[in-house]
């Protein structure tokens, strides 16, 4: 006769028959290993590129934001240099005015 009571047993079937999530693990990395395997070169590849470029772009805007503070100041100071040139000429022209105005008065006072 056969012992059928062998087959009862869940700890017997359990070690000779393999898990049912590693089975599905092994199909998958099967069908799909060297595509997902390549898909994370290509990620990494697209993540680091990306780390780079951000990395340039922060350098480029650090450099845009210097020039325009040294253009600011530049310009400021310029403006400032211009003002007191202006100020000058206008008090020159206002003294020969009046000094003009002076030779007039004592050309009419003779």
């Amino acid at each position: 006769m056969h012992d059928d009571s062998s087959h009862d047993d869940p700890t017997e079937t359990e070690t000779v028959s393999p898990d049912a999530n590693t089975v599905v693990e092994q199909v998958r990395e099967l069908l799909f290993g060297d595509h997902r395997r390549a898909s994370d070169v290509a990620m990494k590849s697209l993540e680091d590129r990306l780390a780079a470029l951000a990395a340039t772009l922060e350098a480029r805007f650090g450099d845009l934001e210097r020039r325009i503070e040294d253009l600011k100041s530049h310009t400021g100071a310029a403006r400032d240099r211009h003002a007191e040139t202006l100020g000058a000429t206008l008090i020159e022209l206002g003294e020969r005015i009046r000094g003009m105005a002076g030779l007039h008065d004592d050309r009419s006072i003779s």
